[in-house]
């Protein structure tokens, strides 16, 4: 067997079905068979209004398949009035919000998708007291507007399209979102459909020969099946075509290989009643479509609704479509989700598809529950077909499944699966798992439910999806080596904090904060990174013969990092390769600002420079720099005005202003005895390492080389805001390109709070520290402007 890549791909699903909130409940419940239709006790059945008279009825049976919470709706999550929320059918608003967590689980993004994302969905008929004949009510009621509303919430612009087949409905819908994305009408889609009856405590009364069982336990392909049990439940699929999920390095839980569509026709008994060569010619086509041997299929979901009639006619179309080319005896499996949650309606499908492809994805057959005996009419053992009774390997290497579901009147759908490609391995190092949620309860409850989710998960899969999720305004992360660590992690981490918009800016460390190891992370984790500092090592290498490789070694010497030329190559090398990693992400900065030689990375990812001049002006710079007089600079850890008055009777230059902080520079006997006096006070001070007066105007007349180097230049057009080191303020692109204000910046005091204060201003909420260390942010934690978080 081998992959189409015209074949489609599940990438994510959300469900609700009996005794299952999340598609992981849902597993799990599978795989420990469990029968979650709900029985009554005729207390229950009392407070839930149902009559003595009926609770008396010996062919009452009080069962019935509830899904927990039906009746609820997070109404001011998807942006609705509690009044407006009342109108709409309780099935369309457990859709919409099966919808929302599909896209999460599958990390789809509406707002960030390039693409049209599709949705093709359908439901029963509404049974809410709420029916009203107004405008509102039937906009809120009626079935055609289930696909229209879950496009309006979510964003959704590709096609919007309710089905309706009965019984089929969701599998059919499944049908059409793959075809529409075969044929490019959208990029991705979802696909499922809902049952919500109400009231759910409730149960039905038995008739013998139709099509509800005799005792509230569904049995597919049992000699003792008398029919099926009634059900709620919703599931969606979210689909995109496998190439496509492939280069995005999508999670694929199983591939859909191919599908079909027909209707029995005319030729039968009666219109609700199944027909063997309908079903048989839908499974037929859907197998061609899929180019796949009936030989080859392992395993058959089937639609198994443990009726007298339904069964036997659909194991013998099963049975006539594979003897076309298998004649072996047994050898596929064959089972039924409705043995465990009863017929879920419109959602049979779905439930059906779902189970299939979660045991595609996890290499794991379930149990199709309470078969003692094979049904004699279905003449299982001439068949090639065995029911399932117990939990099963899947053998290694592809495997091949089958889904059917057959709607009443006749429209019948078949879709063939097989199990998850091998994708590309995945990088090793810590991972960051992101969460958000609309406020601290749910952030909460998010939280503990991603801990349970993540066992035996891929953690690197888990933490790619999460990232791609929508970023709501209440958010925590935990960074892990693997799923037991990020799991302690959830168990004991914090409420998270409020974010706003997700604005956030660049930050730029100047010269001084190279260090020995100050790559190896980045380098190892971060492939972009990792392309673009090999790049600029490999330049620097030829134009200077300098190693960066080498002299930024973990364990290298510290004393060749501190001559100026390698400290400007390499913080410009760093800084340009970590900016255009973030870059690549999506991430776009609203400022921008570096300290001294950081202005220079900045204005390189703003476009002003690319990466070789980029380096040939920084280098200039180092050039102009040991040209400078000789002198000293010195930190003093204090406000401006407390420098200001302790300084006024020493010839020395502010050369940078920032947070609690004030740089001087001047003569070398100027520098050193002002350290003299501020070692009798408890103001701290240190000398830098620095044997020229930077930013000061002593450093004028070595411009020349400088401006000479950037003349020769044809930089380009700034198309991302910078802050200005010698202004404090944003500062305009033509300015930028002008050699004077690059001479002007060398010689000139760093405004580092004005400028922090004009980042902070532009309403970030994050700040990120691009480069070797943690100078900038915490130089912005002592900035009392705006609510920014730092990011190192």
């Amino acid at each position: 067997m081998t992959q189409d890549i015209e074949a489609i791909a599940i990438i994510g699903a959300g469900a609700r079905v009996p005794g299952a909130g999340t598609v992981a409940e849902f597993w799990r419940n599978l795989r420990a068979g469990a029968d979650t239709i709900s029985r009554f006790d005729p207390g229950t059945l009392r407070a839930a209004g149902v009559s003595e008279d009926l609770i008396a009825n010996p062919d009452y049976v009080p069962a019935r398949g509830v899904l927990t919470g039906g009746e609820e709706f997070d109404w001011r999550f998807f942006g609705y009035s509690a009044a407006e929320a009342r109108t709409i059918d309780p099935q369309q608003r457990v859709f919409l919000e099966v919808s929302r967590a599909a896209c999460d689980d599958a990390g789809l993004d509406p707002v960030r998708f390039p693409g049209w994302i599709g949705v093709f969905a359908g439901c029963d008929v509404a049974t809410s007291e709420s029916r009203q004949l107004t405008v509102a009510g039937l906009l809120g009621q009626e079935k055609d507007f289930l696909a229209t509303r879950v496009a309006y919430k979510l964003g959704l612009r590709g096609p919007a399209i309710t089905v309706q087949t009965a019984c089929s409905t969701s599998l059919v819908a499944v049908h059409q979102a793959c075809q529409s994305l075969l044929s490019h009408e959208c990029d991705a889609a979802l696909a499922g459909g809902v049952s919500l009856w109400l009231p759910q405590t409730t149960g039905y009364l038995y008739q013998e020969e139709h099509i509800l069982s005799v005792d509230g336990r569904c049995r597919p392909f049992d000699a003792d099946s008398s029919g099926t049990v009634s059900s709620n439940g919703a599931g969606v699929v979210v689909l995109r075509r496998l190439s496509d999920a492939l280069n995005d390095g999508d999670r694929i839980m199983a591939v859909l290989r191919g599908s079909a569509l027909n209707n029995d026709g005319g030729e039968k008994i009666g219109y609700t009643t199944p027909s063997l060569s309908g079903q048989r010619d839908v499974i037929r086509l859907a197998l061609a479509q899929a180019d796949v041997d009936p030989a080859d299929i392992g395993y058959v979901e089937a639609h198994g609704t443990a009726t007298q009639i339904g069964d036997p006619v659909e194991v013998g179309a099963l049975t006539s479509a594979f003897r076309q080319s298998c004649d072996r005896i047994g050898g596929c499996w064959l089972g039924s989700v409705k043995s465990n949650i009863g017929h879920t309606g419109a959602a049979a499908g779905i439930a059906g598809l779902l189970k299939t492809a979660l045991q595609l994805e996890h290499r794991e057959l379930v149990p199709s529950l309470h078969f003692q005996r094979p049904n004699p009419k279905l003449e299982l053992d001439s068949s090639p077909f065995e029911v399932i009774t117990e939990t099963r390997s899947l053998p290694d290497g592809p495997v091949l499944a089958a889904v059917s579901s057959f709607g009443l009147g006749g429209t019948n759908a078949h879709a063939v699966l097989e199990t998850p490609p091998r994708q590309r391995a995945h990088g090793r190092g810590p991972k960051v798992f992101c969460l958000s949620a609309p406020s601290r309860p749910a952030l909460r409850r998010a939280r503990t439910s991603l801990g349970e989710h993540l066992a035996g998960k891929d953690p690197v899969s888990v933490a790619w999806t999460l990232t791609r999720r929508p970023a709501l305004p209440y958010r925590t992360s935990v960074v892990a080596e693997d799923t037991g660590a990020a799991v302690a992690a959830l168990h004991e981490g914090t409420d998270g904090i409020e974010v706003g918009s997700g604005r956030a800016a660049f930050v730029f460390p100047g010269q001084g904060a190279l260090y020995p190891g100050a790559i190896e992370a980045c380098y190892d984790l971060l492939p972009t990174f990792r392309e673009l500092f090999d790049e600029a090592a490999g330049l620097v290498r030829r134009r200077w013969d300098l190693d960066l490789h080498t002299l930024l070694a973990l364990g290298a010497p510290e004393k060749p990092l501190r001559d100026s030329l390698v400290q400007q190559l390499g913080l410009f090398s760093i800084g340009y390769a970590l900016g255009r990693q973030v870059l690549g992400w999506g991430v776009r900065p609203v400022a921008m600002l570096g300290h001294s030689a950081g202005e220079y990375v900045a204005a390189a990812l703003a476009g002003l420079w690319d990466l070789a001049d980029g380096l040939e002006l920084v280098a200039a710079r180092a050039r102009a720099m040991r040209q400078g007089p000789p002198g000293r600079m010195i930190a003093v850890y204090a406000s401006a005005a407390d420098v200001a008055k302790l300084t006024a009777g020493y010839e020395l230059s502010v050369a940078t202003e920032g947070p609690g902080q004030v740089v001087l520079a001047g003569r070398t006997d100027e520098v050193e005895r002002l350290a003299a006096t501020l070692a009798d006070t408890t103001m701290n001070a240190t000398i830098l390492d620095a044997d020229r007066p930077f930013h000061t105007s002593s450093m004028r007349p070595a411009t020349d080389d400088l401006r000479a180097a950037l003349t020769r230049l044809r930089p380009g057009e700034a198309t991302l805001p910078v802050v200005s080191n010698l202004t404090g303020r944003l500062i305009e692109p033509d300015r930028l390109r002008d050699p004077e204000y690059w001479a002007d910046h060398l010689c000139g005091r760093v405004r580092l709070t004005e400028g922090m204060t004009a980042m902070l201003a532009e309403n970030c909420d994050v700040v990120i520290e691009l480069g070797p260390g943690q100078t900038m942010t915490g130089a912005c934690g002592g900035t009392n402007s705006g609510t920014a978080q730092p990011l190192r």
